[in-house]
């Protein structure tokens, strides 16, 4: 959220949208389709954000108040001059609820790719053990590290970027976290 907040673009958010548009249409092809996976998730998520942030902390309650004897109303006199805050935080948190959408979306296409990757790994491995080929702990131990290294690296950066970044960007990672898991399924040494 600091990131975004200091050293955002002006228009990160009309990006962004444009960008989870894309690739929520994309991933139904042949279909028009008015709302999204993505979206649907971003709009859920910005709701969460926004009463996490703005309603339990009574936010909108104070803004609402309308004279010394309504709750909130000393508070309201501290967020007026500092509106601008209050709007750029709201604007954080629909950009960072958009990005969720766009990750849930990856994630999901992610798990397709996943399995059949893993079968194939499977079937290498037992054409290595019928073979009596080189068993290696070691590239299994560290495909797992890098699998796992790579999946929340590349969320974390996708997440605090301050730059507006194609969604298309996630399938490096991806690929890449696919691939770590062909390796940790090939070299696995336990018996299935």
């Amino acid at each position: 959220m600091l990131t975004q907040n200091y050293f955002g673009t002006g228009n990160l958010l009309e990006d962004e949208i444009k960008w989870s548009e894309s690739v929520g249409h994309d991933a139904f092809p042949g279909k028009e389709v008015d709302d999204t996976i993505n979206l649907q998730i971003a709009r859920l998520s910005y709701k969460g954000l926004k009463t996490v942030f703005f309603d339990l902390t009574l936010v909108n309650e104070s803004l609402k108040a309308k004279s010394e004897a309504d709750f909130g109303y000393k508070f309201k006199n501290y967020l007026v001059p500092r509106m601008k805050y209050l709007q750029q935080f709201d604007t954080t948190l629909k950009v960072i609820s958009l990005r969720l959408g766009n990750l849930a979306l990856i994630v999901g296409i992610s798990v397709i790719f996943a399995i059949p990757v893993l079968i194939d790994g499977l079937v290498m491995r037992a054409i290595r053990q019928e073979n009596a080929s080189r068993e290696s702990a070691g590239i299994y131990h560290r495909a797992k590290y890098w699998r796992t290294g790579i999946i929340w690296l590349g969320c974390m950066i996708y997440m605090c970027v301050p730059i507006s970044i194609p969604a298309y960007l996630l399938y490096l990672p991806l690929v890449a976290a696919i691939w770590m898991i062909f390796m940790q399924a090939k070299y696995l040494k336990k018996y299935l």
